[in-house]
């Protein structure tokens, strides 16, 4: 699922929760990086004078199997032309070689997810997050919006009904979405915080980010949400209470890497106000 959210003048769109780099002299080290809608690297200075939509990748050092990253992107191509079968065997035999690898596995919960087998999606979304449990790309969303659906606390299909304020491109058509989502089911939090980023007014913004915490988020979404809720008091004055909230973020173990990261980022540009 692409995030967005408005950050000091600017939206950025949450592309990728976790990226590998090729850069393997610190395998434990993260890092935040933002690309303009034509795929060309912005630098956090010349972001700072960017409008419009960006998007942002976590960049992570992790040693990939040549043969599993080709397996990898063959699937990732079949899926796309909508052959999920064949896409299913390229990823299990990614797996097979690269076991600690996320990203297959990610992707098989969501070809699963398209296929409409949520049982094996949920599966696999549950080793996703056994895997990476500080957060990767939508998984912690995925996993609590279909653990939902398969208790009752929500109704069957939301996961899919929700997923269609991503596919489609027209403003509208999302804000329409996520509207209808917050009015049928209320306790959902991540329609919520879809409803905060497509509104303009700051009030009704504000609104639908406490109305999200309140629900009970997963924590990918209440960190978006947290990280939304700074950017609008800051914007309005607030400083103070902003950096607390952002503070909270980085240092609380539940938060997500990705959230961590944009939340450091957002402090400082906050605290150079």
């Amino acid at each position: 699922m692409k995030y967005s959210l408005c950050i000091l003048g600017f939206t950025i769109i949450i592309l990728f929760a976790c990226q590998q780099s090729s850069d393997k002299t610190n395998p434990f080290q993260n890092d935040i990086v933002f690309k303009d809608k034509y795929g060309n690297t912005i630098s956090k200075s010349e972001l700072q004078n960017t409008t419009g939509k960006v998007k942002y990748e976590i960049m992570r050092n992790q040693n990939i199997d040549a043969t599993a990253k080709k397996l990898h992107n063959e699937a990732r191509e079949l899926g796309q032309s909508g052959k999920y079968y064949l896409s299913i065997k390229k990823l299990e035999q990614a797996i097979k070689i690269q076991p600690d690898w996320a990203y297959p596995i990610y992707d098989l919960a969501y070809t699963y997810l398209l296929k409409g087998d949520f049982e094996n999606a949920l599966k696999f979304y549950k080793k996703t997050n056994e895997l990476e449990p500080k957060g990767f790309f939508t998984a912690k969303t995925a996993l609590y919006t279909l653990e939902g659906e398969q208790s009752g606390k929500f109704p069957k299909g939301l996961y899919m009904a929700y997923m269609q304020i991503e596919w489609t491109d027209d403003a509208n058509k999302k804000l329409e979405i996520a509207k209808t989502l917050t009015e049928k089911v209320p306790d959902f939090a991540p329609a919520w915080k879809e409803l905060a980023n497509l509104l303009n007014d700051n009030t009704e913004k504000l609104n639908s980010i406490e109305q999200g915490l309140s629900k009970n988020p997963d924590a990918d979404t209440k960190g978006i949400l947290e990280i939304n809720k700074a950017i609008i008091l800051s914007n309005s004055g607030k400083i103070e209470e902003a950096k607390n909230i952002l503070g909270g973020i980085i240092s609380s173990p539940y938060s997500t890497i990705s959230n961590i990261e944009l939340a450091k980022f957002t402090l400082k540009s906050v605290s150079e106000k």
